[in-house]
């Protein structure tokens, strides 16, 4: 901090020679004249002293005789002092206060802190329909506006706070269970089927079961029935109520497969030539600064978008290319190869299978070779969950 002060205040580095220059510090001392890294050689001092105390000086000198030079001057006020007449430089810095004066009455990072259910692009996508955007006037934002604005748009934030902190807006969301989402829960509705299939597995937690585990079911057949029996002491029906049905219910059913896979195929080959470049995108214009190569070359570009906050993407991106060279080559498949061939694509199938949550009981898939392809044909057996919600008909016809 000493640094900063004695950099925009201003110092001198001073020589100081004759013959009473004990007597000299002396009076310096006592009239809190402060000197730093003095040092004493060959009958003269040097030290580094503050301007105003510089012309504070004056008496002592006069009192002590001796001869004081200034050696280096250092700070702001030096500094001005050489470039007052560089108008340019003083014109540059003036625009760069009147800028920064600007630029700090405006927002430039909104800040979101506490979503999970709703993503950061969708309330920022929302608040811009509202005209709240980065680069807007501090003095156009209405915190209490956007809180409400917010919290009525999105039903599942159930409290919103809105502060600026210098440039930045900052949004605090709290999330709970959404109304909508309350109601529909109390709202009467069967499960229905989704495919046709077998029942392997039935968790009823709410509503009446009208199939059982082993049963068949075709598609858009009441599974669970949200019509409650309420029977009296003779086991007659008394009332009717209703409820939400909710279970978890998983069919099994047979997929078909087929694939064929030629022998004779073309790859391409890495022919070991390469060449790499740059581009910049502004907006939706492209400077490139790369050659195009023919058309056996392929083009693998990286971008790195830019931004000036967390959440303030400018219409600014760096992009780097890579350019590679293959040779086109006619072949044909071994047996063997046409074979592993088309268990990777079958593998790769019921990857995808999975990743969609249907569990693959068996696999009826078989693969043959003739002399022109390779063939993998057959069924594939499995567990997907179902129930698709569908009102309660007698609900709705009773009421």
């Amino acid at each position: 901090m000493g640094k900063i002060f004695r950099c925009l205040s201003g110092s001198v580095t001073i020589l100081v020679r004759g013959n009473q220059l004990e007597r000299f510090l002396n009076l310096c001392r006592s009239r809190n004249i402060s000197m730093e890294h003095i040092r004493r050689k060959e009958g003269q001092i040097t030290a580094r002293i503050k301007i105003r105390d510089f012309f504070r000086l004056r008496p002592v000198r006069n009192k002590t005789g001796v001869h004081i030079q200034v050696t280096e001057k250092q700070g702001m006020p030096f500094f001005f002092l050489r470039s007052k007449k560089r108008k340019a430089f003083f014109a540059g810095f003036s625009l760069g206060l009147v800028l920064l004066f600007f630029l700090s009455g405006r927002i430039w990072n909104i800040h979101i802190q506490g979503n999970v259910q709703n993503s950061k692009p969708e309330i920022l996508e929302f608040l811009e329909k509202q005209g709240v955007s980065h680069g807007m006037a501090k003095a156009s934002v209405s915190c209490s506006e956007i809180a409400a604005a917010v919290r009525k748009q999105f039903p599942e934030i159930t409290w919103v706070s809105a502060r600026i902190e210098g440039t930045r807006l900052i949004l605090e969301i709290q999330e709970g269970i959404s109304e909508k989402r309350e109601v529909q829960e109390e709202t009467p509705c069967d499960l229905i089927a989704n495919q046709d299939g077998t029942i392997v597995k039935m968790i009823v937690r709410s509503g009446v079961p009208v199939k059982k585990p082993g049963d068949t079911c075709k598609k858009g057949e009441v599974l669970v029935s949200g019509e409650v029996h309420i029977m009296n002491d003779e086991q007659e029906i008394q009332r009717y109520e209703y409820v939400h049905s909710d279970a978890d219910i998983y069919i099994s059913r047979k997929i078909s497969y087929y694939k064929e896979i030629p022998l004779k195929n073309k790859t391409l080959k890495k022919t070991g030539e390469e060449s790499s470049g740059w581009y910049v995108k502004v907006g939706k214009w492209y400077l490139e600064i790369f050659g195009h190569k023919g058309d056996d070359w392929r083009k693998y570009s990286e971008e790195l978008p830019l931004y000036l906050t967390e959440n303030f993407r400018l219409p600014l991106a760096l992009g780097k290319v890579k350019q590679i060279k293959y040779r086109q080559t006619a072949g044909v498949y071994t047996e063997r190869e046409a074979e592993d061939l088309a268990v990777s694509q079958l593998q790769d199938y019921e990857r995808e299978l999975m990743e969609k949550e249907k569990q693959i009981l068996e696999n009826h898939v078989r693969i043959s070779v003739s002399k022109t392809a390779c063939t993998a044909r057959g069924t594939l057996l499995v567990a997907e969950k179902t129930g698709k919600e569908a009102s309660t008909s007698n609900f709705l016809f009773k009421n």
